[in-house]
């Protein structure tokens, strides 16, 4: 009887080994998939609130390279900027109704004080893809930036 269990237990122990490393196998590629691409919601047809100062649905991958996408939004529609005189103040992404299209407004605040401290740029993305490590491929659907006005703003005070 001894002998029995015993082949009973070490057959169930190599099962439970089995579905361990099928699950490992599987498991890790699809998160490591997962943590380095755009969310992706079921609820079609209404839009998702993923970052704001209320809701934190990203990681910080995903918000690091969100950023970056805003940066070089910012950068292709009003010329290039030195990021290090900017400290981020606020990241806000959205989910739109359509697919692959997220909406970012991003708050920056420059590290010389002005009178307009705070410059809100908001966007509207379409990525090429879900791979937020090719952040750089996307296009712009909808834009409007502080930028212009805070840039116009201070050549009104030189005049």
């Amino acid at each position: 009887m001894t002998e029995e269990k015993l082949k009973k237990h070490t057959t169930r122990a190599i099962w439970i080994t089995c579905i361990l490393i099928l699950l490992l196998a599987f498991g890790i590629p699809q998160m490591y998939r997962n943590y380095h691409s755009a969310p992706y919601c079921y609820s079609s047809g209404t839009q998702i609130t993923l970052e704001s100062k209320q809701v934190h649905k990203l990681n910080p991958y995903q918000k690091k390279q969100f950023t970056k996408m805003a940066r070089l939004a910012i950068d292709q529609k009003d010329g290039p900027f030195v990021w290090k005189n900017y400290q981020n103040v606020s990241l806000s992404v959205y989910k739109m109704k359509k697919p692959s299209v997220y909406g970012i407004i991003y708050k920056v605040r420059p590290h010389i004080r002005t009178k307009k401290d705070v410059i809100t740029n908001s966007m509207i993305v379409k990525l090429k893809d879900r791979d937020l490590k090719t952040y750089h491929k996307f296009a712009i659907e909808g834009y409007s930036s502080g930028f212009s006005n805070f840039l116009n703003y201070h050549k009104q005070d030189e005049s």
